[in-house]
């Protein structure tokens, strides 16, 4: 982190003023300008990856930087998320430059570690509580943090550093409360912060109710055609949400994830000159088509939009490969499993599939802009992914060449860190 001077592309540029702004108690709106701090880190460092002679210099290296040579012509762009990840970033920061004499952007970068640490014991966790055993509890997430993805974006300043943490801490908190062990309020309140965090989140959380809708209907079905089979293996103990329940499950995480988008609507200062971030909406019925396998292309590669942005490693489409098998044969095929798994991964197929489309046509309604799907956006999803695989990797042959798996993307993510 502190060797690669140029910023990421993924706005490190807009991400890291407004930290610096944070430390000083500035919370970005829509209409602020950078200041001269990340102006200079872009003139000087540069923005971009790899090769030297790629690199995009905002202006001239200098001690001021005019708004002329600067993206968006000064304005920033980090307005579009709440303050709450720059604040945090820049309290955490501090004791760092404080004590360590880093630099802010080192410090900030290092950060991402933390989260990133912080959403393995979290999967692992999860993994344990819904039943995973040991092997797969440890091997998954030394796996999912060794992917491109990741080494894309914990290693820079970005309100996607969160990613892993926020995906399983939703999920987690849906499952434990159709199982009777845990009231909604986890989840609405999970939901709400992590949103709140950043608005793309929400597709976490739209997922969860996805499950939640699909494993009730399946049960009051099966009660309808008195069909007791399958639905035995805990239906009686595992309580369907009454009416005020579904309701605020539904409302207040939503109603909560707009938060930003409501402050930030009654705080924009008079834009002029700012010209727009994104094409307008053009929403023909290939590009809306061709997106339904975005997420699975996407989620563990690297930068761009294609999962051909990490031709050089072999372990993203492995590991998607095998988190999408044990989906599949959770949801379809005739293995044993509980009407909770089964409802999930039936869910969990849906929800990957449709995030796709339905980014595009978010976008494309709500700002008026025309975007595609960035692995960024699909990453809060790995743990959707990664449920149904507790109960498919079961014996120890199958734990042991998981872990094998684990180890060999560890030390080729160590190794080979120039592959994005």
């Amino acid at each position: 982190m502190e060797r690669h001077l140029p910023l990421s592309v993924v706005d490190e540029f807009q991400y890291i003023d407004a930290v610096n702004k944070a430390q000083r108690w500035d919370v970005v709106f829509t209409g602020d300008k950078t200041d001269q701090y990340a102006r200079v880190l872009a003139a000087c460092r540069g923005v971009g990856y790899g090769d030297p002679s790629k690199l995009i210099y905002q202006g001239t290296c200098a001690p001021y930087v005019p708004d002329s040579d600067t993206f968006i012509y000064g304005y920033t762009s980090a307005d579009i998320h709440s303050p709450a990840y720059f604040f945090l970033t820049g309290w955490m920061s501090w004791p760092l430059q404080r004590f360590l004499h880093m630099e802010l952007i080192t410090a900030a970068r290092l950060t991402g570690a933390v989260w990133l640490w912080l959403g393995m014991v979290a999967l692992a966790w999860m993994l344990r509580r819904l039943g995973a055993r040991w092997g797969v509890a440890v091997a998954l997430p030394i796996a999912v943090a060794s992917m491109p993805g990741f080494r894309l974006t914990n290693a820079y300043v970005t309100p996607d550093a969160l990613n892993l943490l926020a995906g399983t801490l939703i999920i987690a908190s849906m499952v434990l409360y159709v199982r009777g062990e845990w009231s909604i309020w986890p989840f609405i309140g999970i939901s709400i912060v992590f949103s709140f965090v950043k608005f793309q989140n929400v597709f976490c959380v739209v997922a969860a109710l996805v499950f939640l809708a699909w494993y009730t209907i399946t049960v009051l079905v099966r009660r309808r055609l008195r069909r007791d089979g399958e639905a035995t293996d805990g239906e009686s103990r595992l309580r369907l949400p009454r009416l005020w329940e579904a309701i605020a499950l539904v409302v207040l995480p939503l109603a909560g994830s707009t938060i930003w988008m409501v402050i930030r609507a009654h705080t924009v200062a008079a834009v002029v000159d700012r010209p727009p971030l994104d094409p307008p909406a053009n929403l023909d019925g290939l590009t809306v088509f061709s997106s339904l396998d975005d997420a699975y292309q996407l989620v563990f590669a690297g930068t761009g939009w294609s999962g051909l942005t990490s031709p050089w490693s072999i372990f993203p489409n492995v590991l998607v490969a095998l988190l999408i098998a044990g989906a599949v044969a959770t949801a379809m095929f005739d293995v044993k499993t509980t009407v909770i798994e089964r409802a999930f991964a039936r869910s969990a197929l849906l929800s990957c599939t449709a995030v796709g489309p339905m980014t595009i046509l978010f976008f494309a309604i709500v700002f008026g802009a025309r975007t595609g799907v960035l692995n960024r956006y699909v990453m809060v999803l790995i743990p959707v992914l990664a449920v149904p695989l507790c109960g498919r990797l079961t014996g120890k042959a199958a734990q042991g060449l998981l872990m094998v798996f684990a180890v060999g993307a560890l030390y080729y993510s160590a190794h080979f860190t120039y592959i994005n």
